[in-house]
């Protein structure tokens, strides 16, 4: 066996030193794809320059830099309609009445392996945007999967605020089959649209993103 792969190696012109770097670069590639990860981020705010979005393109970069695919959802920018309580969906194998574009955001939500989830606190709790998106969700709450999950939470005052806020969250991520609550992100004191850019917490989103 010795010889003939000797014979093969001089025969090709190839030394051992680079059948190991092609061995390596294949082994290195695979290990790669084995820990891709779909990443879903649901960004809330209606602001498209806000301070939570910020964050969440700060995140995406990041994960992106280690080479995760992503897919960032503004939810400002999509028509999706309030949940109607009809339970039709229920009844019909989880297809939901409504014809807007919750049917391929579920899509997407099906096949992550990561859920970020960004709002800004309003009155206390989550926007308009993530409680509509949390309540149309309805029709696969019963197979909404195993999740690694981040928080993104901007607020106008200081922390304890935003204790409503992470309450609407769990309540939503602990229907979830699985679940892990991998990270949080808060950003306080920020009222004025765009003010993390000049804050450390735009770094640690960053820094979460990589270390997804």
């Amino acid at each position: 066996m010795g010889l003939l792969l000797f014979y093969f190696i001089n025969l090709h012109g190839l030394n051992i030193k680079i059948i190991n770097n092609i061995i390596m670069r294949s082994y290195n590639l695979k290990e790669k794809e084995t820990y891709m990860k779909n990443i879903l981020i649901i960004s809330s705010s209606p602001r498209k320059t806000g301070n939570s979005q910020m964050l969440c393109e700060q995140f995406k970069a990041g994960a992106e830099f280690t080479g995760h695919k992503l897919n960032l959802i503004q939810l400002v920018e999509k028509k999706i309609g309030f949940c109607r309580a009809c339970d039709v969906c229920m009844q019909n194998g989880g297809i939901c009445i409504l014809k807007d574009d919750m049917y391929e955001i579920l899509e997407q939500f099906k096949k992550a392996d990561v859920l970020v989830l960004a709002t800004p606190v309003y009155f206390y709790g989550v926007s308009a945007q993530m409680k509509t998106f949390i309540d149309r969700t309805y029709p696969i709450w019963q197979n909404l999967g195993y999740k690694e999950v981040y928080y993104i939470i901007s607020a106008g005052l200081g922390e304890d605020i935003i204790n409503r806020s992470l309450g609407d969250l769990d309540g939503f991520v602990e229907h979830f089959q699985r679940y892990e609550i991998r990270g949080r992100i808060y950003a306080t004191n920020v009222m004025e649209a765009g003010i993390v850019r000049s804050l450390p917490v735009l770094q640690e989103a960053y820094q979460m993103g990589k270390s997804v």
